[in-house]
Formats: C-alpha cells, structure tokens, sequence
C-alpha cells in the first residue's frame, strides 16, 4: 500500500515515518511540510521520493491509501477532510481536533468515504493496557465506579513543537498530553458516555521563579495551560477525574491510572487486587512489554485497512475524548458546570 506523511516533526518523523519504514508492505512514497527545508531532510533520511510543501498538492499528485497527518492541531481538520476525499484512509495526530464540532465533522467524512481512521495514540499499543481490559471486560472488578487519571512531564515543558501557541494548537497539556492517558483509560474502562464535565485550568510558568523556557521564544509567547484538572460524569453514574501538569515535581509522580471497581482496584502501570471481605489479594499477571507501543498501533491501522476491518480506536472513543477535554476548557472558562452531548 501506498502512504505519505503530513507533517514532519517529531511525531511525524519518529512516530510516523520511521515506523511505516519497518512494514516491509508500504510504500512510503511522499512527505509534506510547510518547512520543505525539513521535508527535505527528512525525505533524503528515509529515502522517500517526493516531497511537497501544499498537502493539496501532495494530494492531487498521487494515488494513496494511508495517509498520516501530523501536523498542529488546528490543521487537523481540512487536511484529513481532504485526506478522505482524495480516496485515502488516515491515522491522525491527537488531538484529534480543536473541538467536538471539528471531531465530528472529521469522522462523519470519514464514514461519508467508506474509509478508515485511527489516531496516533501509542498508549493503546500496551501490553498492560491490553491485559487491564481484558480484566474488567471479563467482570473481575465488577461495576466501575470511579477512575482517576493522572498524566504530564516532570518540570518538562515540550518545546519541540507549537503547543505554547494556542492559535495552533487549541490547548496546552490537556490536549497535548493528558490525551493519551484519557484515552487510555476511557478505553480500558469501556467507553461509557459522558454526560457532564467540570474542569479548572492554570498557567504556573508565568508564576515561576525561574521559567523553564524549552520552546523558541520568550515566556511571553507561552498563551496554553500548563495545568490542567477536571471531573466527568459518565451516563453509568460512574465517574472520572484527571489531572495533567508539565510542571509535576518529580517526588509528587503517581500511578498514570487508577480504577476503583466494586470487587476491587487496579493501576497502570500494571497491579490488580481484589477484595474478599477485609482481605486483599493481587491478581496483576506477568506482562511483557513490546518496546515500540507506536508500531503497534500504527500497524494495527495498516492491517485494519487491509482487513477490511475497524481499527483498535473507534469513533465513539475518538469523539468522546474530544468532548470530555472540550467540556473542562469551557468549564474552566465559565465556571460552571458544562453539560456533554447537548
């Protein structure tokens, strides 16, 4: 099958490419980014024959079945409508969009083209993750009722990318970062429906004593959330908490997510217990990690296409994760209570 590459940064080139150039079946044949300097150099790495600068152009120019869209958030959009009505599946960055409305609009295209699409969250590719699904899919914990989520960089602010640029990228950590978590355990918990989102948000680097400026630019370019914390309502009655910071001090890590269920409890990293009475007993099973969680879920989309077959992230899960992370930025801007779905 024939791919091309939208967007050649680090998620483009480490996440994209250079896994596409392990899968003995695909042609990579072309490479986009609006830096053709970049595109350039990454084409020449990788020997890939074409490189453009106008995705459309790319688009016009050749007959493709996958497509990567790697670009800031803002451009995810137009480029994977156009991606779709070129006749192409895509696998696009998260976050998916910059809103619910975008998010729709994308899937509805999608589906409008009898295509595929997936999303460039690595954290599916988990062994663990896997084996925690499996466990709760199977009733051992019961009746979820409550799952925490905890996600971010310790004192690491990214600044391999634009996601200081809010015009770019819609949000900060939450969009950039807490993404994979939220997704991963709203996948592992089964997809409920969210009904109802609180959320706060704030910006501790303007704050600081000493900013950790890692971006190109002066701490007065940075305009996203650097922390981020919410609470959703699910339809079940369940709910679900996260917080994401890129300025955790490094003794205040925890478990990336922790889930409460009514014959137990679990976390990943990996541990299960379950209760019997006033005793606790740990199930967790012995797992061996892939070392490239990236591979398998951008694998998982190959086969999906050539299978004929839906891919391991689906549209429900794709737009609810967009809808639960839009609900907290409109409830940190009006203080209130901010209904899903409605």
């Amino acid at each position: 099958m024939k791919a091309a590459v939208i967007g050649c940064g680090i998620q483009g080139r480490g996440g994209h490419i250079s896994n596409y150039n392990k899968m003995n079946d695909i042609d990579l044949v072309a490479v986009c980014d609006v830096n053709f300097e970049k595109a350039q150099a990454v084409a020449i790495e990788f020997d890939i024959p074409h490189v453009y600068s106008d995705y459309r152009e790319l688009l016009d120019k050749h007959d493709l079945d996958l497509v990567s869209v790697c670009t800031p958030h803002v451009f995810h959009r137009n480029q994977t409508i156009d991606a779709f009505e070129a006749g192409a599946n895509v696998i696009c960055e998260k976050a998916l969009a910059v809103s619910s409305i975008e998010a729709t609009e994308m899937i509805e295209a999608c589906k409008r083209n009898k295509k595929k699409m997936s999303m460039g969250l690595q954290n599916r590719g988990s062994a663990e993750g896997h084996a925690l699904k499996k466990f709760i899919d199977g009733g051992e914990l019961g009746k979820i009722y409550y799952t925490r989520v905890v996600s971010g960089h310790v004192m690491n602010i990214p600044g391999y990318s634009v996601f200081h640029n809010k015009d770019l990228s819609g949000g900060g950590v939450l969009y950039s970062t807490a993404v994979h978590s939220l997704d991963l355990a709203n996948w592992i918990i089964g997809d409920p429906t969210p009904v109802a989102a609180m959320g706060t948000i704030y910006q501790k680097i303007r704050h600081m004593k000493n900013p950790l400026i890692s971006w190109r630019g002066v701490l007065e370019d940075f305009e996203t959330e650097d922390f981020a914390a919410g609470y959703i309502r699910f339809e079940n009655d369940s709910g679900l908490s996260i917080e994401s910071n890129w300025l955790t001090h490094p003794w205040k890590m925890r478990p990336q997510i922790e889930i409460l269920g009514d014959y137990g409890s679990a976390e990943i990293p990996l541990k299960i217990y379950v209760d019997q009475g006033d005793q606790v007993f740990e199930r967790t099973p012995k797992i061996t990690e892939s070392g490239n969680h990236f591979f398998e879920v951008l694998k998982d989309f190959v086969d999906a296409v050539r299978e004929d077959r839906t891919p391991i992230v689906k549209f429900s899960q794709m737009l609810h994760v967009q809808q639960m992370m839009e609900g907290i930025y409109e409830s940190a801007e009006t203080g209130k209570e901010v209904l899903i779905g409605n």
